[in-house]
């Protein structure tokens, strides 16, 4: 029917990104800001992420429903199994290390959290995976906490 809008992978992506970007929008405004003289603030990179995913989510609408081969699709969970439980194991180390963030502080929950992304991404690279999670949790911690002063949970590190 002429006027009807299918749904594809793109369109609904799109879809999907724009509300979880403005969910997360919504979020950051939550985050609470002790210091008005601190130049980045908590809320910066929250902020930045929820407009990037925004953004993106709105260039795949656009692009999906400009195009001129449109194909619906199917969620395909049995044909795709695979790709699914590796979908719902990031969302439940996601939830994980929101969890415990707070406790086990950044520098651990994020090497934990890394070290799980890469080893459901990749598999039993153990010396590569874990080599990943440490060189991120490291950089990101030293880009954040030491140049830019941002506050990051310590937890049972506490220094």
């Amino acid at each position: 029917a002429e006027g009807v809008v299918r749904m594809t992978k793109n369109l609904t992506t799109g879809i999907f990104s724009v509300v979880l970007g403005l969910a997360y929008l919504a979020g950051t405004y939550n985050i609470p800001v002790f210091d008005a003289s601190d130049a980045v603030g908590p809320r910066s990179f929250p902020f930045l992420v929820a407009t990037i995913v925004i953004i993106c989510g709105a260039a795949l609408i656009v692009s999906d429903l400009r195009s001129k081969e449109r194909k619906p699709f199917s969620w395909g969970f049995a044909a795709d199994s695979a790709i699914w439980l590796k979908i719902f194991a990031c969302m439940a180390a996601g939830i994980a290390y929101g969890l415990v963030l707070d406790w086990l502080g950044y520098l651990i929950a994020t090497f934990l959290f890394m070290s799980a992304m890469m080893f459901i991404t990749y598999g039993g690279r153990y010396l590569f995976n874990l080599s990943i999670g440490l060189l991120f949790a490291v950089t990101t911690y030293v880009l954040f906490f030491v140049l830019l002063e941002v506050s990051l949970p310590r937890g049972i590190l506490a220094f």
